[in-house]
């Protein structure tokens, strides 16, 4: 159900990533498996995977950049009522990652919680934010999505843990002038497609995955643009969670988008859960792609089985 009033802006964006890379050549030493052979099935180049990082510790380089890269008030970092994150590899089961990351950063009493919507949760996280910016609750917020799925990959599994990758982006977001949508959904999961129980590693039936993907996608993009009260053409950018190229290109086909509006950046990061939407955001703004008053279409899937899409401007 939507407020038609709805509006958001994402000030700003960051990332923290661990400086550690491993290539498809990495795995080739221990995986029956090869460069061309990953490539070609997903599109993946090389990943980042933490050594001793905490999660924390990249969750705090993606808010602090965010936060440096924000507009100033008055020579200071901007304040943050709110503070969102969003993880399914989370280090702890309690405290939450969100209060973790406000206390770190000395913020003076936000509102603080965790979304554990799997690579769904920065499309969940953002849409929390917009509700609460708009209600008047919050003034801005800070989303942060971070990711040590290295902790919960099988490394014997080489259908899986050439898939995916660490790391952490942030967003800062207010209310904006310009009109936000969004349509977020659940479909049920009876095989169990996708999961890592408490204590353990990923287990991923791919087929039933990428059957979900290429439908739920499609879907929710669709519902947004109708909400929305418009067509493909009036979208300057579909950043859509980056878990295969396979995936990826068959959205495109499906709702016949322009190629050159879906930027890729799985070549490079893989799959990082929750953070492949904030992070290809952020390397969008790096490198001068992404401009203000731009209408961004962003669309996750993942476990559970979640989905969802929004539209906002940057």
């Amino acid at each position: 159900m939507e407020d038609m009033s709805l509006t958001l802006k994402i000030l700003s964006t960051g990332r923290g990533m661990p400086p550690t890379v491993v290539t498809n050549k990495d795995y080739e030493k221990t995986l029956d498996t090869t460069d061309e052979w990953i490539v070609k099935r997903t599109g993946i180049r090389e990943r980042r995977l933490c050594k001793d990082e905490p999660l924390l510790e990249l969750a705090l380089g993606a808010a602090n950049a965010a936060l440096g890269s924000a507009p100033e008030r008055g020579g200071e970092r901007p304040p943050v009522d709110m503070v969102i994150a969003t993880s399914a590899s989370l280090e702890y089961h309690f405290p939450p990652l969100a209060c973790q990351i406000g206390t770190a950063l000395g913020l003076n009493g936000p509102f603080c919680l965790d979304i554990g919507a799997t690579c769904s949760g920065f499309v969940y996280g953002l849409d929390i934010a917009a509700h609460y910016l708009n209600a008047g609750s919050a003034e801005r917020v800070l989303v942060v999505s971070a990711e040590k799925l290295s902790s919960v990959t099988d490394f014997t599994d080489r259908s899986t843990c050439i898939l995916f990758g660490d790391g952490a982006a942030a967003v800062v977001a207010e209310k904006g002038d310009k009109p936000y949508f969004s349509h977020l959904a659940c479909a049920a999961d009876p095989e169990n497609s996708l999961y890592a129980r408490s204590g353990g590693k990923m287990v991923m039936k791919g087929s039933g995955v990428y059957k979900f993907a290429v439908s739920a996608a499609p879907k929710a993009v669709e519902a947004v643009l109708e909400k929305a009260s418009l067509e493909a053409g009036d979208i300057d950018w579909f950043v859509l969670h980056q878990a295969n190229i396979r995936i990826i290109e068959s959205i495109i086909n499906r709702l016949d988008l322009d190629p050159a509006k879906v930027p890729i950046t799985l070549d490079k990061y893989a799959n990082p859960s929750s953070v492949t939407i904030p992070l290809t955001l952020d390397l969008m703004r790096e490198d001068g792609r992404l401009k203000p008053g731009q209408r961004i279409l962003i669309a996750g899937f993942g476990a559970g089985l979640t989905y969802g899409a929004s539209i906002l401007e940057v």
